[in-house]
C-alpha cells in the first residue's frame, strides 16, 4: 500500500527554499524536523548522501543502529560521509555494503575505516579468498572485520527493518539467473536490496542494468525479470546515477514507484542522469529527487544540492526532507 508522502522544508546554507510538492500542486511548508529522539519514536531514516558522482546510503533504524551501503568514490569518506556521520551521533556502523566493484561505490570505505569507525562486517557481492586480489583495497586498508558474500535470498534484520537481497550476482531472489556476459558486466552484477519497514518499501539498485545503451555497447537486462519479484514499492534509488543503461519501462511499471532519487555529481563524463531516464519517470508520474544537478535540463526534477533522506514514521507514513 503506497504511504502518504509529505514534503518536508528544504533548507540551504544560504537560506530556504521549498521543492515541487509530490502532486505538482501547491508547496507544504513544515518545520525541519529535529532528528533528536528519532530513535525512541520509531523513525527509520534512508540518507542518499551527496558524495558528487557515486553512491552512499546511510541506513538509521529506529534502534539507532546504522547500515552504509556504499561509500562513494575517493575523498568521499573524508568529504561526506564521515561529518554526516558526526552529525548523527554515529560512531558505528553496523554492517557495509558494497554492491560492485567500482570505484565510484567504495572508493570511499577505507577512508572511513582510518577514522576508525567501527564497521562490524562487510557485505559484498562475491567471496574475497586465496591469492586473489581485493578490490575494496585499492584505496586503502580495510578494516579487520568479518567479510560475507550477500547472496540473492539473503536477509539482514534490524528490529522491524529488513533488507533483502532480491538480485546479486545476475542472480535473482526465485533462482533466475540472467546471463551477464563474458566477463561479466559489473553493473549488472550489482547487488540489490530491498528495505522493507512498517509497510514501506524502497529499492536499492547500485548500479543494476535494464539492457540500454547503445551498441554495440548495450547491457544485460537485469530489471525486467527482477520487477515482478520486487513488485510495487514506494521509493527507487535509480540505478547507474541516471544512466540511459537502466529504469526501463518494464521496470518502472512492475514496481510503481512513487518516488525517485538520482545520486549523480555535477561535472560528471557520463552525461547522467540521461534524458531519456529523465522523462520516463516523469512520464510514469514519478517525482524525481536528485542529489546534485549533472547533466539535467529538464525543469521538474527537484535538485537537493545535497544529501536526500527518506523519513519514516512507525505507521510506514514517509515524507522527503532535503538538507
Amino acid at each position: 500500500m503506497k504511504r502518504v508522502l509529505i514534503i518536508a522544508l528544504c533548507l540551504y546554507a544560504s537560506g530556504c527554499g521549498l521543492p515541487t510538492e509530490f502532486d505538482r500542486g501547491a508547496t507544504q511548508a513544515l518545520p525541519s524536523p529535529s532528528w533528536a529522539g528519532a530513535e525512541e519514536d520509531g523513525t527509520l531514516r534512508v540518507t542518499v548522501i551527496d558524495v558528487g558522482q557515486g553512491d552512499a546510503i546511510l541506513i538509521e533504524a529506529p534502534s539507532g543502529e546504522a547500515i552504509l551501503v556504499d561509500a562513494g568514490p575517493p575523498g568521499a569518506g573524508q568529504l561526506s560521509i564521515l561529518p554526516l556521520l558526526a552529525e548523527r551521533g554515529k560512531g558505528e556502523i553496523v554492517h557495509a555494503i558494497v554492491t560492485h566493484y567500482h570505484a565510484d561505490h567504495y572508493g570511499g570505505l577505507a577512508e572511513i575505516a582510518a577514522a576508525q569507525i567501527a564497521i562490524g562486517g562487510i557485505y559484498e557481492r562475491r567471496e574475497q579468498a586465496g591469492e586473489e586480489a581485493d578490490p575494496l583495497a585499492d584505496y586503502g586498508p580495510m578494516p579487520p572485520c568479518p567479510r560475507q558474500a550477500l547472496s540473492a535470498g539473503d536477509r539482514i534484520e534490524l528490529g522491524d527493518v529488513a533488507l533483502e537481497a532480491v538480485a546479486a550476482n545476475a542472480e535473482l531472489a526465485d533462482g533466475t539467473i540472467v546471463d551477464a556476459g563474458e566477463p561479466p558486466d559489473e553493473n549488472a552484477m550489482s547487488i540489490v536490496l530491498l528495505l522493507e519497514y512498517s509497510g514501506f518499501r524502497m529499492l536499492l539498485t547500485g548500479d543494476l542494468t535494464g539492457g540500454g545503451g547503445n551498441p554495440p555497447y548495450e547491457t544485460p537486462d537485469v530489471e525486467t525479470p527482477l520487477g515482478p519479484i520486487v513488485g510495487d514499492i514506494d521509493v527507487l534509488k535509480v540505478a547507474h546515477h541516471g544512466s540511459q543503461t537502466s529504469t526501463n519501462q518494464a521496470f518502472l511499471d512492475a514496481t510503481a514507484p512513487e518516488v525517485a532519487i538520482i545520486s549523480t555529481g555535477d561535472g560528471n563524463d557520463y552525461s547522467h542522469p540521461h534524458d531519456s531516464v529523465t522523462l520516463r519517470l516523469l512520464d510514469s508520474g514519478i517525482a524525481i529527487y536528485q542529489t546534485e544537478r549533472g547533466w539535467l535540463d529538464i525543469e521538474d526534477p527537484v535538485v537537493a544540492s545535497g544529501d536526500v533522506t527518506i523519513e519514516v514514521d512507525g505507521d510506514g507514513e514517509y515524507r522527503v526532507v532535503l538538507e
